[in-house]
């Protein structure tokens, strides 16, 4: 489940290692990290064991490299602590294979700028990062290869944040599971159950993430989930579902999810975008489910809200789904009421109905395109996100009236400004390769490219560009550069230049006689081609560069001067002008 989402959200929410910011309070070194060392040690256990009973704030400070000395356990309930690595790219923590294990606990503590490695080879049923009221920052969870494990447990108060986790799907792996009251933001989640939540306190809070998930996106079993900015890709998964609210279980505590501006895209047969299920027979259940500005788009059941209940319960189940500014389509959606049920869908007036026109969904990029309709038809009112799944403005002029307002889905439509593209190395002028590459770049990252010679399509390209196979004569090669938002510079970037396999041949126009008796002699040549260079050769010495008229110097006895023109393109005269003549004194 995971590497599919490091390889998937890479253009829609770049996690870039943060350089390492330096606590107050001691500092223990393990490793070589790059940084101030109030101490140093050999191994991670060893520095937890000094912050534990050195009484003071402390960070350990791990330099680059695979650690293999764990399971971790960090305890900052005293003073605070910190586990920080050199970067997600660079420090790695991992355990040999063994039963099932937890690789990194914290407890009111700290873990950032690392990468916990899953054995492949271990038990199922492992767990990552266990969180207790601990905060997790530019920490990747990197569970390739294993079996029904969890990614992070998180609980109390804890805080995720610029991270991603990421499990294999279809081995039935949690990404993430919460049981009240944490904030996981701006980071990647893969699993078949991405996000799961427990718990009937406080409300986890959901902000800016990319969910792929087989299973469920976002599911509660008990209690509120808030979730907003965020895109729920189901792929091409069969049975899959966006955001649940159910319980099948006895469970009569209320499951609640709250969405704002949240993409809901993919799926296969049977797949369900929103799922508000109250229908175990032998309890009274209820689950709620809003979308407001959201997009639902691909499942096969849009909508599907279901109650029922065996009558001995002291009264109906509930459940319903209401939607506002949200767009989702009118004819795939189901209602069950069943026997002692109560199921409603309450479809707002100001839904829409209508393809997204998504920039590039093949790609994984949802945001929507200058011709998509959903530009600027959220909710007027104030209040809601701040900002969008990229972190850009919320609430933009998208369309040009004048009046700023929000757009429907995880992105809003802030940037209107196309990408200049530049070709920056091939050839220009003559050339003799009828293959020649191309270098390009544009002026933003994340851009995509389109290439085409002469009048030729444009088609996707990528930056080193080589060209097919191309006739002699003059040719164009044209490049443009699309950024995430969907801006295509409408002014490609070019090069001209000409293919010419074509060798220029060589001629004398005046040379000397057949026997000379001066110590100089001059000939004068010239090429067929216009811009040719010439280059010389006197008897067995080497090709060296000449122009005409060219002076050589002999000695008495017999000689043999040569001259070969080069083209423009770099054509060599394969048959030289040759001359033979003797100094008879």
């Amino acid at each position: 489940m995971r590497r599919i989402a490091l390889l998937t959200t890479a253009l829609l929410i770049p996690l870039i290692p943060a350089a390492p910011a330096f606590a107050a309070g001691h500092v223990i070194c393990v490793g070589s990290p790059a940084g101030p060392c109030d101490q140093t040690v050999g191994s991670i256990p060893a520095a937890i064991t000094i912050a534990a009973g050195n009484g003071q704030s402390n960070t350990i400070l791990v330099g680059p490299g695979t650690y293999t000395d764990g399971p971790y356990d960090l305890d900052g309930s005293s003073s605070g602590l910190t586990l920080m690595g050199s970067g997600q790219d660079a420090t790695f923590l991992t355990l040999p294979a063994g039963p099932s294990e937890t690789y990194v606990m914290a407890n009111k503590a700290t873990v950032r700028d690392l990468t916990i490695t899953m054995n492949q080879t271990t038990s199922s049923n492992d767990l990552g990062l266990s969180l207790s009221n601990a905060d997790a920052k530019d920490v990747t969870v990197d569970g390739t290869g294993t079996t029904n494990s969890e990614g992070a447990t998180l609980s109390g108060s804890s805080h995720v944040e610029d991270s991603t986790i990421a499990l294999p799907l279809d081995t039935g792996g949690t990404g993430v599971y919460g049981d009240g009251g944490v904030v996981v933001q701006d980071t990647a989640i893969t699993a078949d159950y991405a996000y799961s939540h427990s718990g009937t306190g406080t409300p986890d809070t959901l902000s800016r993430l990319y969910i792929t998930a087989r299973s469920r996106g976002v599911v509660t079993d008990s209690g509120e989930v808030d979730v907003d900015d965020t895109v729920v890709d189901l792929g091409t998964e069969a049975d899959s579902n966006g955001l649940v609210a159910a319980n099948f279980n006895n469970s009569t505590a209320t499951k609640t999810i709250h969405a704002d501006h949240v993409t809901i895209v993919g799926g296969g047969t049977n797949s369900r975008g929103v799922w508000a299920y109250a229908q175990t027979l032998s309890a009274q259940q209820h689950s709620d489910i809003t979308l407001t500005n959201s997009i639902i788009r691909g499942p096969e059941t849009n909508i599907l809200v279901g109650a029922a209940n065996d009558g001995s319960q002291g009264g109906n189940s509930t459940a319903s789904v209401t939607t506002s500014y949200t767009d989702w389509s009118r004819l795939s959606f189901t209602v069950y009421n069943g026997a002692n049920g109560t199921a409603q869908l309450v479809d707002g007036a100001t839904n829409l109905d209508v393809d997204p026109a998504f920039v590039a969904p093949t790609q994984g990029n949802y945001r929507l395109s200058a011709a998509s309709p959903l530009i600027d038809q959220g909710d007027p009112a104030t209040g809601g996100p701040d900002t969008d799944l990229s972190g850009g403005v919320r609430v933009f002029d998208g369309d040009g009236d004048l009046t700023a307002r929000r757009d429907l889905g995880a992105y809003e439509r802030s940037d209107l400004v196309a990408p200049n593209t530049t070709v920056t190395a091939g050839p220009s002028g003559a050339t003799w390769d009828t293959t020649p590459t191309f270098s390009f770049g544009a002026n933003e990252a994340g851009t995509s490219f389109e290439c085409r010679v002469d009048a030729a399509a444009y088609g996707p390209c990528s930056s080193p560009y080589t060209a097919g196979a191309l006739a002699n004569g003059a040719h164009t090669f044209s490049v443009r550069a699309t950024d995430l938002s969907g801006n295509t510079d409408a002014s490609a970037a070019q090069r001209a230049f000409k293919v010419d396999t074509v060798a220029p041949d060589t001629r004398f126009s005046s040379k000397p006689a057949k026997h000379v008796t001066t110590r100089k002699v001059t000939f004068r040549f010239a090429s067929t081609e216009a811009a040719s260079t010439f280059q010389c050769k006197l008897d067995k010495k080497p090709w060296r560069a000449c122009t005409s008229p060219k002076k050589v110097r002999v000695k008495v006895g017999r000689h043999r001067f040569q001259v070969r023109s080069v083209d423009a393109a770099g054509n060599v005269d394969a048959t030289p002008a040759a001359y033979r003549f003797k100094r008879i004194r």
